[in-house]
């Protein structure tokens, strides 16, 4: 398993071949954090000597391991949220499409807090240069067809999932593989594709650092993906969330980073983990951790910001890496929830009133 640099949060992906038990391997991992406490519902047992599994509320095709146990009415309020800032997020693109050509002197504040984030992410384009914005708008429409199948699939109960609370599951034999890294399968779940680590932990890297704080995994047949917490981050989460972040006045983010806000809330973990899912998105459907030109993982804002400006001339759909890129996705989504109050497009916060 390979952890990207990520100051507060760390994404994995791994990818190998097998025959029979070698098969195609996919890890990310991101950063989250919440408490809660609720009762459990829909108890469903597999066999007698199974793990006792619940729903996340009315998204019954989360399930949620005995691990996540009195976390049930948590992980509803998430997928809630996400389900009001992914629909936001439709709207809002509708509106970039309609602003991107105007006359900056004549958008409204709020169309400039829009356009500004998106071209902070996806690349600058000038209003005056008809193709600059024709080739913008070609991103944005592969970006507003994502983010409907996204939305659709939350409102529609179609993610399965199934969600550990710690990583106790996940075991090794000591088995390596040719790199070194020790061979992991998820125990008890025989569709669960094995994956690899430098660390007999699968949360801790080789020199012992816990920065995991969750990651993705899928299963033969892509039929369902598993999604596993690390203990780092039920110590990291605030209990903030994207919705009360919203609901904080202009004046009390002016001295936050988009960084600083999205870190503390689950639903930006969850909005990340969630694009990779292989079974509602498809293996080639879903989104990854693209790096930039230097190698370097492309995480939170300065580096996806660098991977907009470094594809900003390419025009092949299926080439533009910020697209693609799941962190980008994120910000890009969230950030645009956040937006009706302050601009984010240099990624701090600015009053939109204030902006030129």
């Amino acid at each position: 398993m390979i952890f990207g640099p990520f100051g507060k949060a760390w994404l994995a992906i791994v990818s190998h071949l097998f025959f029979f038990a070698d098969v195609l391997s996919v890890v990310q991992g991101f950063p989250v954090e919440f408490n809660h406490s609720v009762a459990s519902v829909g108890v469903e047992k597999r066999n007698p000597t199974a793990a006792t599994w619940t729903s996340a509320g009315k998204f019954t095709g989360v399930r949620l391991h005995s691990s996540c146990a009195g976390k049930d009415s948590f992980f509803e309020d998430v997928l809630n949220n996400m389900v009001t800032v992914t629909g936001s997020a439709k709207t809002s693109i509708s509106t970039i499409e309609k602003a991107m050509s105007k006359d900056r002197k004549k958008m409204l504040p709020t169309e400039k807090s829009y356009v500004d984030l998106y071209q902070s992410l996806y690349g600058e384009f000038k209003p005056t240069d008809k193709t600059a914005v024709k080739n913008a708008k070609t991103k944005l429409k592969s970006l507003s067809s994502f983010v409907t199948k996204y939305n659709q699939g939350l409102s529609g109960n179609a993610f399965k999932l199934d969600v550990y609370c710690d990583h106790t599951q996940w075991v090794t034999d000591g088995t390596k593989d040719k790199a070194g890294d020790y061979w992991f399968k998820l125990t008890g779940e025989p569709l669960a594709i094995m994956t690899d680590n430098k660390n007999t932990d699968i949360c801790k890297e080789a020199n012992g650092d816990e920065n995991t704080l969750a990651f993705m995994t899928t299963s033969r047949g892509n039929v369902k993906d598993f999604m596993t917490v690390c203990p780092r981050a039920w110590k990291a989460w605030t209990g903030k969330t994207l919705i009360s972040q919203k609901q904080e006045t202009v004046k009390s983010l002016l001295t936050k980073s988009i960084d600083d806000v999205l870190d503390a809330t689950p639903e930006s973990l969850f909005l990340h983990e969630l694009s990779h899912t292989e079974s509602y998105f498809s293996a080639k459907g879903s989104l990854d951790d693209e790096d930039l030109n230097n190698g370097e993982s492309a995480y939170e804002w300065v580096a996806i910001n660098k991977l907009a400006k470094e594809d900003k001339y390419e025009t092949t759909i299926s080439k533009i890496r910020p697209l693609k890129n799941a962190d980008t996705l994120m910000y890009m989504v969230s950030g645009l929830y956040l937006s009706e109050k302050a601009n984010w497009g240099d990624g701090t916060c600015r009053d939109p009133k204030n902006v030129n």
